[in-house]
């Protein structure tokens, strides 16, 4: 009853007859919690979905009381893997106040909410890291632990970017499924949307699901996703590509063809900000050789992504683009540093002019006073 205090439902006016039945206005309680006054009492697992859906399932009710709230969450959560297996007898899986809480509901965007973005790992992983109770299904529970060594868990409980993907951003909410093979990719590319073009006109689509494989997950993994860099290209011992092609044939010479493309734009531009940089500080402005260099960067990260066409023709042509506005910049640099030689060749010659001036003067004066 403490609890129901803050609940969105109470704020709304509901009061738990709403809920659970009965006459609040009787005042002999035998009669307030009579079946006949439609009591419930406590509701059991198989019961609750429905009785959730009495409200959010009446689009003429939500209309009144939240009208941006969808109401089909019922009807998903019938597609549902728990759904499915509820209806079929099994009342150990999660219904709406197992995530939503059944007296404290808050809304996703209230931090001590048990949806809220930053705590959904925490309320999938109260079953899902159970092991007593995942054996039944023959579920790992790990999920979550491998969620939070990921780059996704870093960018949003690190980071507060809350557009980062937890548990349901995949899996879904109300309608929880676990991806398949044939559309894994297709989730990831709701945020890694030119990745996910690249890879499905990609020759790899065709070859992994010829052998039932996933599709991102392959290279980048499925909970623990950890953050790409250019050594998980080419043929090294970091290499994914290594784990399924061997030398000799075309996958290996095109992953070290690619490799070898990132990392003569990459060094390139390294080389080029550090010559800018001792530009700048002699003092000469850099900004139209910065802006060129911005765009070399940009032609890095675009070759990257061409990566996943697995094709080395679109990264050499996506490097080369990159390659041109890099020379172009580091050609500024080194004419900035010949023209600072000149300057101080310059300077030393009219210091070195000056110093005889001065000495001759000198020179003068004492002769004259002698």
């Amino acid at each position: 009853a403490k609890s129901f205090a803050d609940d969105v439902h109470a704020k709304h006016g509901y009061t738990c007859a709403d809920c659970h039945g009965g006459d609040p206005a009787a005042e002999d309680p035998e009669v307030a919690m009579s079946p006949s006054k439609g009591f419930l009492g406590v509701p059991g697992p198989a019961q609750v979905p429905k009785l959730c859906g009495r409200g959010h399932a009446n689009v003429t009710l939500m209309r009144a009381e939240k009208p941006g709230l969808r109401t089909d969450q019922l009807e998903l959560y019938w597609t549902s893997q728990h759904g499915k297996l509820l209806k079929r007898g099994d009342e150990n899986v999660a219904v709406c106040s197992s995530c939503h809480s059944a007296h404290s509901v808050l809304p996703p965007t209230d931090p001590r909410s048990t949806v809220q973005p930053t705590r959904v790992a925490e309320t999938c992983g109260a079953c899902h890291s159970d092991a007593s109770l995942m054996s039944r299904y023959g579920i790992p529970t790990d999920q979550e632990k491998e969620w939070r060594s990921s780059v996704h868990a870093a960018a949003m409980l690190e980071k507060n970017d809350l557009s980062a993907p937890a548990c349901n951003d995949c899996h879904g909410n109300h309608g929880a499924l676990p991806p398949q093979v044939s559309n894994i990719s297709r989730v990831c590319g709701q945020c890694h949307v030119a990745n996910d073009e690249f890879f499905q006109g990609s020759p790899h689509r065709k070859a992994f699901a010829e052998m039932d494989l996933g599709q991102c997950e392959v290279c980048h993994g499925n909970h623990a996703v950890k953050r790409t860099s250019d050594e998980m290209l080419g043929v090294g011992e970091e290499a994914v590509c290594a784990n399924c092609h061997g030398e000799g044939d075309a996958g290996y010479e095109a992953a070290l063809r690619m490799r070898r493309a990132i990392d003569s734009l990459r060094t390139g531009i390294e080389k080029s900000e550090a010559l800018l940089l001792r530009v700048e500080k002699a003092g000469i402005p850099v900004d139209d050789a910065e802006f060129a260099l911005r765009e070399a960067r940009n032609s890095l990260i675009r070759s990257r992504t061409e990566v996943h066409k697995f094709d080395p023709e679109p990264v050499v042509a996506v490097v080369k683009e990159g390659l041109e506005k890099q020379s172009e910049a580091h050609t500024f640099g080194l004419k900035a540093l010949h023209e600072i030689r000149k300057r101080r060749v310059g300077l030393l010659a009219f210091l070195a002019v000056s110093l005889v001036v001065v000495i001759g003067l000198i020179l003068k004066i004492r002769s004259s006073e002698s």
